[in-house]
């Protein structure tokens, strides 16, 4: 698509109505006969049955002929392969897609691009396209979708899809600069090393340890009732305590797990700590756990979650510490003062809210009305906190230490006001192509936003938003094709998987068992020491706001630091 823009505007406004219906497939009982495309003053209509002519021979009937000598015959030639390829999709999934909150909202922006003959927005056209087509056996199409539509014409606006095309550029193009200064900042970190990193001088973390464990399940009544006075629930937490001397006081780790995610995802993670010695604790968040992910997924909409899910979450960490401390046994094996937490997703803003940022009950309303989430998925999670019930929440809990969060979801929930509160040495992981909690707003900016000085950002690229778990099984759970399946995960799972069981260790040996020797696991050399061809990874600690612009060479498209909240009038 970006080939025809750069080859000139009447091309690109074909090219641009033909690949703006590239989301479905209809069959109404009359199908579009023309694409009308507007830019300003300029129009120019294009029958769909000219487009089907060339897409079946090759052959540009007159109606089409001049626009597409503006391509070079090896354009012409994707453009015909775009037209004719074809795709299986499921009619149920698209039709769910089409009526939930999610898929409306989708389509009534995409509306405002694809139009009906009479300039209405066209998402009511373009659901009924869709869910139609998906049952053409032969499969989904461009051309299928064209020929489907239910009107007589299809209204492009040009200008509306060049201003997102422009958004959504700047955004990559901004991503792309971000990450090039992070492995700029990162080489001048190595630089001032005084060591360098190799086999000979220091270990692979990503090898297990020598422990052997033991695994027990609890069972716990999560303590937020008593606090107030919410519903009582019961959770299930796997604790791993590693066999070491009896005397020997251990050291905790708990981990929390991201939205539709389950304790048992987290086996390898937690194993790989245990046996490293470190006790770990992993409990079922059971109000967002797996079997909300089916619900999600049968309806693609948040609007199932229970909104005190914000504060259950941590209270369900509370309650682990908690019921652990009144247990004589653990109490006097564990050290329960200073406790390492690992989040991913919804738990990496479980971790940082227990770390002292608080629920921003006034970013939340500022920036969910309305919800956007053109280029972030994860604020349709985050704007659900608007729902919450008007109470003081108190999540934070002074006996957490250390913090490693993958891929948080932080932008809505906690913003800088919230994170300038964390004291505790944080490390935030993002993963460069996660299309869910996108990088720049939930990660690389909040990084900037951390109140602690002790703190670490580190990326994976490529890898995607359920990148540090290896290979997922999701046909156990849901039917997920294997394209959807590493759009989640990223293409090398299992490296990125055994990239975070090494910085566990360094990170929660470094400030949960108060090992200074072990921060040469946490700086750039190490990371350059750990990344394999197949995925780089950078770790930096002294990262700054004007090295962004300047590697952007202006303003970025995303605020660094969101709008300021209003202050509130005083009587």
């Amino acid at each position: 698509m970006k080939r025809w823009f750069v080859r000139g505007i009447m091309m690109t406004a074909i090219a641009a109505g033909v690949v703006a219906h590239d989301v479905g497939r209809p069959r109404p009982a009359v199908g579009a006969e023309y694409i009308q495309v507007q830019f300003g003053l300029f129009s120019l209509s294009v029958p769909v049955e000219a487009l089907e002519t060339y897409a079946e021979t090759g052959v540009a009937p007159d109606e089409l002929d001049t626009y597409v000598n503006y391509l070079t015959p090896n354009a012409r030639e994707q453009f015909r392969q775009t037209l004719n390829r074809q795709f299986q999709v499921d009619r149920v999934a698209i039709a769910q897609m089409g009526y939930s909150s999610i898929g409306v909202d989708f389509l009534t922006r995409l509306g405002e691009v694809v139009k009906t003959p009479s300039g209405q927005n066209g998402w009511l056209s373009t659901r009924a396209a869709l869910i139609l087509s998906a049952s053409d056996p032969e499969g989904m199409s461009i051309l299928g979708i064209l020929k489907e539509f239910p009107t007589q014409g299809i209204h492009i606006d040009v200008a509306r899809l060049l201003d997102l095309e422009r958004e959504v550029t700047s955004y990559f193009s901004y991503r792309d600069a971000t990450l090039a200064a992070i492995k700029e900042q990162s080489a001048l970190e190595i630089a001032d090393m005084a060591e360098s990193v190799n086999e000979a001088t220091i270990p692979d973390l990503r090898i297990g340890g020598q422990f052997n464990f033991t695994k027990t399940t609890l069972v716990l009544q999560n303590q937020l009732s008593d606090a107030i006075g919410a519903a009582p629930r019961a959770f299930e937490v796997d604790l791993y305590v590693p066999q070491t001397a009896p005397s020997a006081r251990l050291s905790l780790v708990v981990i929390s797990h991201g939205l539709g995610a389950s304790r048992t995802d987290f086996a390898a993670m937690a194993e790989h700590l245990a046996s490293y010695g470190f006790a770990v604790a992993v409990p079922d968040h059971p109000g967002s756990n797996t079997s909300y992910q089916l619900e999600f997924l049968a309806n693609l909409s948040y609007e199932g979650l229970n909104p005190l899910e914000f504060v259950y979450r941590p209270w369900d960490i509370k309650t682990i510490l908690n019921s652990l401390a009144a247990d004589p046994t653990y109490a006097q094996r564990f050290n329960l003062e200073d406790v390492g937490i690992i989040g991913h997703s919804f738990g990496g803003y479980t971790a940082l809210a227990l770390a002292g940022a608080p629920l921003n009950r006034k970013r939340v309303e500022a920036d969910c009305d309305p919800v956007q989430y053109v280029l972030n998925l994860s604020t349709l999670l985050q704007c659900r906190a608007t729902l919450l019930p008007d109470e003081t929440y108190d999540l934070a809990d002074d006996r957490i230490g250390a913090v490693m969060a993958y891929s948080p979801v932080t932008s809505v929930l906690l913003g800088p006001e919230s994170l300038s509160e964390v004291k505790t040495p944080v490390m935030i992981i993002a993963s460069a192509t996660d299309f869910v909690a996108p990088a720049i707003p939930e990660q690389i900016h909040p990084f900037f936003w951390l109140g602690t000085t002790e703190k670490y950002l580190t990326t994976f690229q490529p890898a995607s938003h359920i990148a540090i778990n290896g290979e997922i099984d999701f046909a156990a759970q849901v039917d997920v094709a294997p394209q959807v399946s590493t759009l989640l995960t990223g293409p090398y799972p299992n490296v990125t998987s055994d990239y975070a069981h090494a910085l566990n260790v360094g990170f929660m040996e470094t400030y949960v068992r108060d090992r200074p020797g072990y921060r040469r696991f946490l700086g750039a050399a190490y990371a350059e020491f750990l990344s394999e061809p197949a995925v780089d990874v950078q770790i930096v600690q002294k990262l700054t706001p004007e090295q962004l612009v300047s590697a952007f060479g202006g303003n970025p498209p995303i605020p660094i630091y969101p709008p300021s909240l209003p202050v509130p009038e005083i009587d």
